[in-house]
């Protein structure tokens, strides 16, 4: 496991020289970062969101960020889902972020497996100009290597045979609460 606790207290972070369709779209995204020279590369969950939106972030602590990983084989092929959410910190109402990987797809996968063999999670919330808001750290209890090892595991024995139209599918199928719901 990559120990990447973080040490060094209350800093301001900027964000390092990332495409511009990454940063205004808003959601959650899984990036190689550098956080901490003495740890080196690690993979942190980016949220962007409009300057409006993140706000209400700024100065505030999550007090829990949860994951809920599931596989759904659609008549395409199958779409691995992680919905990661966590209460507003303002109005405790339930945030989800979703991101679809293709299963079949090692090198899709191979960022959440990074991310699966951190001690801790780090989680940055900065608005759709790049400007970081705030700053989190989890430690990693969230079980994502074997999750993601029994979906390889499964998905061997499945077809997979046009991703896009799966994802389509699914999103087509199933809503957030109900996926939360299974």
């Amino acid at each position: 496991m990559l120990n990447n606790k973080w040490k060094h207290g209350k800093v301001h972070f900027e964000l390092p020289e990332l495409p511009p369709i990454l940063i205004s779209l808003a959601g959650i995204k899984a990036i190689s970062a550098i956080v901490d020279n003495k740890v080196g590369e690690e993979i942190v969950l980016l949220i962007t969101e409009p300057r409006e939106k993140v706000k209400e972030f700024e100065g505030r602590d999550l007090t829990s960020f949860m994951l809920k990983v599931g596989l759904i084989n659609t008549s395409y092929g199958p779409v691995c889902f992680l919905l990661f959410h966590f209460p507003d910190p303002l109005t405790g109402a339930q945030v989800t972020y979703e991101n679809t990987v293709n299963p079949k797809d090692h090198q899709q996968l191979s960022i959440y497996k990074r991310l699966s063999g951190q001690e801790y999670w780090h989680v940055v919330i900065a608005d759709d100009a790049g400007e970081v808001v705030n700053f989190f750290e989890f430690p990693n209890e969230y079980g994502l290597k074997e999750t993601l090892d029994r979906v390889e595991s499964i998905c061997t024995k499945m077809e997979g045979s046009n991703f896009m139209a799966a994802k389509a599918e699914y999103e087509n199928t199933y809503s957030i609460d109900q996926l939360l719901a299974m």
